[in-house]
């Protein structure tokens, strides 16, 4: 019944005098600063000061995001000592620990942790979807804040960032690296409108490995209103290649809350069909499928594991940001272990 009201809406109330439909009201709110046009970057300047102090805390801890130098989970022979293990027949013997073998009387090789970049790659989810906004800002408008503050973020600990566009002009990309005139790209593509008809999350999965070739941390920042199977066998994948995975879920929280009364006109953003209903009677069954379907995105990346996190766009960025960074750095430790992602 509530198939387009699930996935996507944009909501009008009914007046009683003529004239007809006007848009819900937008409460102001200072969640997100905007861009006012494509020159102007999109971050939220107040949180992207107060996670900077957050480097020297997390750097001992992650192995992914500061300063360009990270220790990989590939195990190889560089600078920096790690662990012995015991020799096995075929080991290059220029490893081998001389004078351990002396005092045990065994074999063991000196293994070394090699140092690496760990690239970044958000995935921006403009699809159509993610033009509803009840409040001052849509979840498009929080969703660019979002991705540009972490992108500035990265870049200032000098972590090489790239950018996939998921809309109607799907495929949209900035390579990842480092430099400023690269970053600056950002803006003009972050600046486009929602549309589309589907943010086709499994195709973007499938392009990661043609922007990351290596090991690194894919930032997917999306309303996730498609159905997980559409994208689970390709996120597997992902997880496979031993790529870290953060899923940032922005929704509005009208579409968590369903606070409509009455005769209610929605539209779906995407398919622009418009469908007439009886908020109120509507009210226990959207929230029965919508809150099922969030929690099969949840299950899911609970299974392949990966960082959920909710983004609402009622929410500050701070927060959301320092969440994230902690998650990464929890995870970061335990690959370093071998304890962290499936086996590929």
């Amino acid at each position: 019944m509530f198939d387009a009201l699930l996935k996507r809406f944009g909501a009008f109330r009914r007046d009683t005098h003529p004239g007809g439909v006007r848009p819900v009201e937008m409460p102001r709110s200072e969640a997100v600063l905007t861009a006012s046009d494509a020159e102007q970057p999109w971050m939220d300047l107040q949180a992207l000061m107060a996670i900077e102090s957050l480097e020297l805390r997390v750097q001992r801890l992650v192995q992914g995001i500061y300063r360009g130098q990270h220790r990989s989970a590939r195990r190889g022979y560089s600078a920096e000592f790690s662990e012995y293990r015991p020799y096995s027949p075929g080991d290059d013997l220029r490893h081998l620990d001389w004078r351990r073998l002396a005092r045990t009387d065994r074999p063991y090789l000196r293994q070394y942790e090699e140092e690496s970049d760990w690239g970044c790659l958000v995935l921006l989810d403009l699809s159509g979807s993610m033009g509803y906004g009840s409040l001052s800002h849509t979840k498009a408008d929080y969703a660019r804040t979002l991705a540009g503050t972490l992108g500035v973020y990265l870049h200032n600990q000098g972590d090489p960032v790239g950018l996939l566009r998921l809309s109607k002009d799907s495929g949209d990309a900035i390579p990842i690296g480092r430099s400023s005139k690269q970053l600056s790209r950002w803006w003009s593509l972050l600046a486009a409108d929602p549309a589309g008809r589907d943010s086709s999350l499994a195709q973007a999965f499938e392009t990661v490995p043609v922007l990351l070739k290596r090991p690194g941390l894919v930032v997917v920042i999306s309303d996730f209103l498609s159905a997980p199977q559409a994208w689970a066998a390709p996120l597997k994948q992902l997880r496979a290649a031993r790529h870290e995975v953060v899923f940032f879920e922005v929704l509005d929280p009208h579409e968590l809350e369903f606070p409509f009364d009455g005769d209610t006109q929605f539209q779906d953003l995407e398919t622009l069909r418009q469908l007439d209903v009886d908020a109120s009677r509507a009210r226990t069954d959207y929230l029965e499928r919508f809150n099922a379907h969030r929690k099969r995105v949840a299950d899911e990346c609970e299974e392949q594991s990966v960082l959920f996190i909710p983004a609402h766009t009622h929410t500050p960025l701070e927060p959301i940001l320092r969440q994230a960074i902690s998650g990464i750095g929890r995870r970061g430790a335990r690959s370093s272990t071998g304890q962290g992602g499936p086996a590929s």
